[in-house]
């Protein structure tokens, strides 16, 4: 009776935590007294001390026990570090070198025998409680973009880069060691994966799963020794697996692909396009792009465009798998200009598209997100201020330990959902994720941060809330990244080799229900981490500590 008055407690507790978190958050800006903020952050205490009480009493799947200690974790095989120092010296051998290839994750699902359709293959995009959204229809295709490039002398750079809402570290990883042996063969320094984010994708992060049958019967059928394959959880086994083969070749294929020719950088103001839906208003309003542009002109030319924007065409929880305007924005470019294009998200938190001047379309629907797209490529395409960079390419990644307190995120890596990197420190745990940087050019460089999550624009270029204005009422003492790098223009690629959710300035650290960030991210002090990491590895890198 004990027994069962526990688990029913476990239950409600579930059922009272899970429903509290489904309540649609308030604006931030409506919360304007102390006496309020007060209120919300004691609602929130409330909430973490229940889930808390559930990381207590369910158990982890037997896996989570062999977590290292922080005292026995060991760096992975499949990390790469890049280059200790960077060197701006150019010899003989220099010179500019690219490939280009993409990859459909959807083409061996068989999607006209409709396995797709079956169930099993669960929506990215939001937290479901009680039933995880499958995919209705296809629009275009969910695929992968992959570009390798080399300055001739340091080695090869790879980045692939997925349709998806996210993908954790431990992915990463298992693509990683599919290249190692081929890696080693062909002097690549650094493989990167990220994500583009888009709401409309199949699951390749773990949390389109129905959380709460999956926070119940995973503990009980680890403990009666089920296969982790009968393990409720947003991805499709399957499916992931597929998607490690098929990431894997499309690297290969880039890096076969490469050749040499010239790298230029140009931008367009976009910001009519972009909409910011958090204070402090800070964005990137640029289109940057990477223009390669080959020596034999009978291969196509290579952009890669990068922008921070959310991927939410469809609004945040549709059944029709798209990836978005990127996908419109990529073939309308190449069919305008020839040239084959990567997109790569950035500093996205809270910004969105903005779609006052599209006329196409009505609502939510894929007329909307290609004119979109069209919009965009026409921007890019439009770009008349390139400078040519001098073919010197540095990149350096750390790993950093991110302190999790976000006990939603403790209890899904517990159970399997994700697949993060985690170790485990005294009572509580640390996520090890990756923060890197990456510098091209010697007499003008373009810098490029690489975050592990959707970063907050002003962590990177200056301007997070004052002391006073803040919610935790307290100041943020870091510089801004860009001005940490010495970098003649500094951009941002988020979401790249993991996903630890939104990543945001500790001193406006708000309540899980009046923002909607602060229930994706994975510990209050993600911000300050990040910051100090990069400060340390770029200090490092450029010799200025």
């Amino acid at each position: 009776m004990k027994t069962a008055k526990k688990l029913l407690a476990i239950v409600l507790a579930c059922v009272l935590a899970l429903t509290a978190l489904s309540v649609p958050a308030f604006a931030a800006e409506e919360v304007t007294s102390d006496i309020e903020q007060s209120f919300y952050q004691v609602v929130d205490k409330l909430v973490v001390s229940v889930l808390k009480v559930l990381n207590f009493f369910i158990p982890g799947i037997n896996w989570t026990s062999k977590w290292p200690t922080t005292d026995n974790y060991q760096i992975p095989d499949g990390f790469y570090s890049g280059e200790k120092y960077f060197d701006y010296e150019m010899t003989d051998e220099s010179v500019w070198s690219c490939g280009y290839a993409y990859a459909s994750l959807l083409k061996d699902v068989n999607l006209n025998d409709l396995p797709i359709y079956d169930g099993t293959y669960y929506m990215a995009g939001t937290l479901e409680v009680m039933n995880g959204r499958v995919p209705t229809q296809v629009y275009d295709d969910q695929g992968v973009t992959v570009y390798a490039l080399s300055d001739g002398t340091s080695g090869t750079v790879v980045h692939a880069v997925i349709d998806g809402y996210g993908l954790a570290r431990g992915d990463v990883l298992e693509i990683r060691n599919r290249l190692a042996d081929f890696a080693k063969e062909n002097n690549i320094i650094s493989i990167n994966v990220s994500v583009l984010h888009q709401h409309s994708a199949i699951d390749i992060l773990g949390m389109g799963a129905p959380l709460l049958p999956a926070l119940l019967s995973n503990p009980i059928k680890s403990i009666l020794g089920f296969d982790t394959t009968e393990l409720i959880g947003g991805k499709n086994n399957n499916f992931m697996t597929n998607m490690y083969d098929v990431v894997a070749q499309a690297i290969k294929t880039a890096v076969n692909d490469m050749t040499e020719g010239t790298l230029s950088y140009g931008y367009v103001n976009a910001a009519e396009y972009i909409h910011d839906k958090r204070e402090p208003i800070v964005i990137d309003e640029n289109l940057n792009r990477f223009r390669f542009v080959p020596y034999d002109k009978n291969e196509n030319e290579i952009w890669l465009v990068d922008a921070g924007i959310h991927c939410v065409g469809l609004g945040a929880g549709p059944d029709i798998i798209t990836a978005d305007f990127p996908y419109y924005l990529k073939e309308y470019i190449n069919k305008q200009t020839g040239a084959d294009v990567v997109y790569i998200q950035g500093a996205e938190l809270a910004i969105t598209t903005d779609y006052t001047l599209i006329t196409e379309g009505e609502g939510k629907d894929q007329e909307r997100i290609r004119a979109y797209g069209k919009a965009l490529g026409d921007l890019v395409i439009s770009i008349d201020n390139d400078i040519e960079l001098d073919p010197v390419l540095n990149i350096t990644i750390t790993e950093t330990r991110v302190e999790a307190d976000n006990q939603i995120l403790i209890l899904a890596v517990r159970e399997g959902l994700l697949n993060s990197v985690v170790e485990k420190d005294g009572l509580g745990y640390n996520v090890i994720s990756e923060v890197g940087y990456m510098e091209l050019g010697s007499e003008y460089t373009v810098g490029i941060v690489m975050a592990p999550g959707e970063i907050s624009p002003e962590i990177i270029w200056g301007g997070v809330t004052t002391a006073e204005d803040s919610w935790m009422g307290t100041s943020w003492d870091y510089k801004a990244l860009a001005d940490m790098t010495g970098a003649d223009k500094v951009i941002c690629y988020g979401l790249i080799n993991d996903q630890i959710g939104y990543i945001l300035p500790d001193n406006d650290y708000r309540s899980m229900f009046t923002e909607n960030e602060e229930i994706n991210a994975v510990s209050k002090i993600s911000g300050s981490t990040v910051a100090e990491a990069f400060a340390q590895l770029v200090g490092t890198a450029k010799r200025f500590v």
